[in-house]
């Protein structure tokens, strides 16, 4: 099939979740004989320096700029013979969908990769985000957000709503990452769920064929450092309760971002916090024996099923709905009622102590986490495409 990817930059792997799942998805489909293409609206220079395993074109007009841009993609769509389109983020390109509408044989696949609701969810805290909130300008800086913080909410929530009812109204599939979020998109769109699936993000890493892995008494975070989602802060916090127990333990951060240097002075005040900046994972996976994860939410938690992988076990807040498809409490890995730090205190200590479970969970990991191979997944998308297709023969 001829297959296009759509979304505003293109799939460095390096620079994102999204990115690389595409990466991966475009790598698989063209190995098993697809011919496959990606449509992107930033040419973003540091990001050519990478052997894309598609050709990449760009739209021609920014992103607001609907009638240029559609019709341009149903030129593109026909002299391409696109069969499939695979939209890694509809909220934005929805409005471009009644412009190939009229063309026979093109099916849209609508991805939403994290839950429908989440920016909604947490607008309110991220508009509390104030440089110098503590000066008198910052106090009333503040002020001025909390009383428009219902009105954009609202604002937004309607916006929402439009959003996935255009999107809805054309596309012929909305692709979920799991199912658990349909309660979720039913407060944003309640009528006809029946084009709704789930297809799972592809683990980055293959099946390890060889899963003897030394591991080290370290705990590790891979991602980026930062407030609004992923909360490495808690990290630090749940560490220092409980490292004075552990002195033989390390805990290692794997990334970077905006409150990095903010953090490493905060650590610095305990032991045995490592930041190494942005590295390859693969080797802290392997020596790693957990990985934990502290978000206010995340899509799926990529970095879960990448440690897995390797036999590092997941000690995570139970704060977003897909995470128990990855995680089954007490045997692939620990959740944790968000967001009490005392409670992951608590079940992280247990854990470290118990080297005999750790091995236990660790071999349950690198088994259970087989689901999620790129073999598999592209299997189900496969399928997808095949339903599609034969839908529109009859």
């Amino acid at each position: 099939m001829n297959i296009l990817f759509i979304y505003p930059r293109m799939f460095h792997p390096q620079r994102g979740g999204i990115e690389r799942v595409s990466d991966l998805l475009c790598r698989e489909f063209v190995r098993r004989g697809h011919h496959v293409l990606c449509l992107h609206n930033v040419r973003d220079e540091s990001r050519m320096d990478y052997a894309y395993p598609a050709p990449f074109y760009f739209f021609p007009r920014q992103f607001q700029e609907v009638e240029g841009n559609g019709a341009f993609l149903h030129r593109f769509l026909q002299e391409h013979h696109i069969d499939i389109i695979i939209d890694q983020d509809p909220l934005i390109y929805y409005k471009l969908y009644p412009f190939f509408q009229a063309l026979r044989g093109v099916h849209a696949i609508s991805v939403i990769h994290n839950n429908p609701l989440v920016i909604y969810r947490h607008l309110g805290r991220f508009m509390m985000w104030i440089k110098g909130k503590n000066t008198f300008i910052g106090k009333i800086r503040k002020m001025a957000r909390i009383i428009r913080i219902p009105i954009l909410k609202y604002d937004y929530k309607r916006a929402l709503e439009s959003g996935y009812r255009g999107m809805l109204l054309h596309t012929d599939a909305l692709c979920l990452l799991s199912l658990k979020f349909i309660p979720e998109l039913r407060q944003i769109y309640s009528k006809d769920l029946s084009r709704v699936i789930a297809i799972p993000n592809p683990n980055t890493y293959p099946v390890q064929e060889n899963t003897d892995f030394p591991k080290k008494k370290q705990l590790l975070y891979v991602g980026r450092i930062e407030w609004r989602q992923k909360r490495v802060g808690r990290l630090i916090d749940i560490w220092s309760r409980i490292y004075k127990d552990f002195p033989d333990w390390e805990l290692i951060i794997v990334g970077d971002g905006p409150i990095r240097q903010e953090l490493e002075q905060k650590a610095s005040r305990i032991e045995r916090v490592v930041f190494t900046g942005w590295q390859d994972p693969d080797p802290y996976y392997r020596d790693a024996s957990i990985i934990c994860l502290t978000s206010d939410f995340e899509g799926w938690g990529m970095i879960l099923t990448e440690a897995m992988t390797f036999g590092t076990v997941p000690v995570v807040f139970n704060s977003y709905a897909a995470v128990t498809d990855i995680i089954d409490d007490g045997k692939t890995g620990l959740l944790v009622p968000p967001f009490s730090r005392k409670a992951f205190a608590r079940k992280l200590g247990a854990l470290m102590k118990d080297e005999r479970l750790r091995i236990e969970m660790a071999g349950n990991c690198i088994q259970s986490v087989k689901r999620f191979d790129i073999q598999n997944v592209a299997d189900e998308w496969e399928k997808t495409f095949d339903r599609l297709k034969s839908a529109g023969n009859q």
